[in-house]
């Protein structure tokens, strides 16, 4: 992070009214441009002299000099956000704001760049090809699998979703090609569900996986391969990158599906619910 805007963040020594000096540029940096010295005091509630006694604070003569530099630097920071990662006891709120913002679009950014569409391709065909689909994920990413699941009944496809393991290896053991397993994973190497992959592979089934590890045994069962961002450090947000990524990637296949269904026919039941349920 460039020196200026670290610490206009970190805003170490500084009294109450220089945080909100502080506070306000971080915030309005876009706009700052055409703000004299008058109008920035008079927004952040301070004086044309604290302004400038800030400036000079910050290492500059003046104010002009100052938004000169911090301009600068901050169209530098906001297009480098990959610097930002990782937790220190010294990070403020507004730090962590930033660091988890810039951790979720990264998260996004990668996923986009790793995706291929003709897997995306593969997978929307293969959800339109039967008549009913299988999920299989557990602890966080049964909550991935159920929003996967809601939305995809909003285009006519039935699903089996449970957050019993017993029942997911009953599920497994009765799977048939007229079904689409659709499993989630992060590391691609949960015992279990390996043992239901193989068990669905040994009666002809099809399984599509959404994971951040290609090279694992699980990704080995899968026909089609959806690998998504994620982190390996639970200081980064590791398991919750990888749901936001995960949700990301479902999102898309929904909305390839709706796009081929017809958003005419999706709006139409979505009114009904509206309607029915008031959700």
């Amino acid at each position: 992070m460039a020196k200026l805007i670290k610490e206009l963040k970190e805003q170490e020594g500084f009294s109450d009214s220089e945080k909100m000096i502080a506070d306000f540029l971080l915030e309005n940096y876009r706009g700052l441009a055409a703000l004299s010295t008058r109008q920035l005091a008079k927004l952040t509630y301070t004086s044309s002299a604290a302004i400038v006694r800030f400036s000079q604070k910050m290492g500059f003569e003046g104010y002009t000099d100052f938004k000169i530099q911090f301009m600068a630097e901050m169209m530098q920071y906001v297009n480098q956000p990959r610097q930002e990662e990782g937790f220190t006891s010294k990070d403020t709120v507004r730090m962590i704001m930033d660091k988890v913002t810039h951790m979720e679009i990264n998260a996004l950014k990668d996923t986009h760049a790793r995706l291929e569409p003709v897997c995306v391709v593969r997978a929307v065909e293969a959800i339109k090809s039967v008549t009913h689909l299988d999920f299989y994920a557990t602890d966080d990413n049964y909550n991935i699998a159920n929003l996967a699941a809601s939305s995809f009944i909003m285009v006519d496809k039935s699903y089996s979703l449970t957050a019993s393991l017993a029942q997911m290896y009953m599920m497994a053991a009765g799977s048939s090609k007229e079904h689409l397993s659709i499993f989630i994973s992060r590391t691609g190497e949960n015992r279990m569900l390996i043992d239901m992959a193989r068990t669905i592979k040994s009666k002809g089934g099809r399984i599509l996986l959404i994971t951040s590890e290609t090279d694992t045994t699980l990704s080995g069962l899968a026909d089609i391969l959806l690998p998504v961002a994620s982190v390996k450090k639970l200081e980064e947000l590791g398991p919750r990158i990888f749901l936001a990524s995960a949700k990301y990637v479902v999102d898309i296949i929904f909305a390839s599906l709706v796009a081929q269904k017809g958003i005419s026919s999706v709006n139409h039941r979505d009114n009904w619910l509206k309607m029915h349920f008031y959700y």
